[in-house]
């Protein structure tokens, strides 16, 4: 990837113009975006500002830094005038941050964070949005998208268990599901949140549609899928996860942390995931 300064723009909603409709007069507002403010990391490199998540109670944006293995904690209280606050080391925790999210309720932060090694098991770590560490759980190798479910009660994290460059270790893909027990528990409870994974062993020896892309050399199905962004239902039971170099989807039970079919990434067959 072509390195360039990356930078967060934030933009405005605002209705500059109205129309009417031919058939009834009715009046109906044309919206405008326009640049307010834009916040620099000062940092030429590819992720130095790729993911970010937003906490209305304190007006703070929470940005991954890879490039720094920092998360940066940018205030908007000023639209125009984006100011970092403060950044949170991460290198205790792993090599780079991959993902951000904030609670809808609680006000705390997740973070994934992959290994040094990047087929070793990363982390989740969770702080409050000052910054304080309140917990670190271990998931699965290369921890990519994490979200948390509508209702607030869990975490699904993608681990994308990306193989080495020499292909000498492929670590299985997984969607780890972590109870949070918000928005019931206090923050300082989330020293009891628990890690329940969903894998895909149980399609080792399955006959798959043709369409799902398994090539990794000598991998298993479980190895070879690469979890990597996550869609969750309304009402937080189901989840449907991208596997982007499958050429497919994972359906997955929240409740139950279980893959419980693959599905083939054409348009026509979409309506299966239902």
């Amino acid at each position: 990837m072509k390195k360039v300064l990356f930078a967060v723009t934030l933009a405005l909603t605002l209705l500059v113009q109205m129309s009417s409709w031919a058939d009834n007069d009715k009046q109906s507002a044309v919206p405008e975006l326009n640049v307010l403010g834009t916040y620099e990391t000062g940092i030429f490199d590819e992720s130095a500002a790729e993911i970010i998540a937003y906490d209305a109670g304190s007006q703070r944006i929470f940005i991954t830094n890879s490039g720094e293995n920092a998360l940066d904690v940018i205030s908007i209280s000023d639209p125009a005038n984006p100011a970092l606050n403060f950044q949170i080391d991460l290198s205790p925790y792993g090599g780079a941050p991959n993902s951000v999210a904030v609670h809808p309720e609680k006000g705390f932060v997740a973070v994934a964070v992959e290994n040094v090694v990047k087929t070793d098991p990363g982390s989740v770590v969770f702080f409050d949005i000052d910054g304080t560490f309140l917990n670190s759980l271990t998931v699965g190798a290369l921890p990519d998208m994490l979200t948390f479910t509508p209702n607030g009660h869990y975490l699904l994290v993608a681990n994308e268990g990306e193989p080495n460059d020499l292909y000498t270790i492929d670590p299985e893909g997984s969607i780890s599901i972590i109870k949070t027990g918000c928005p019931k528990w206090k923050i300082k409870e989330l020293t009891q949140a628990a890690v329940k994974t969903a894998d895909f062993r149980q399609f080792n020896n399955a006959v798959l549609d043709p369409r799902i892309r398994i090539f990794g050399p000598g991998a298993t199905v479980a190895q070879d899928l690469e979890p990597e962004y996550i869609a969750v239902s309304g009402d937080s039971q189901k989840a449907w996860v991208a596997l982007q170099e499958n050429n497919a989807f994972a359906v997955v039970d929240i409740l139950k942390a279980e893959v419980k079919k693959l599905i083939p990434h054409t348009f026509s067959l979409l309506r299966q995931a239902s």
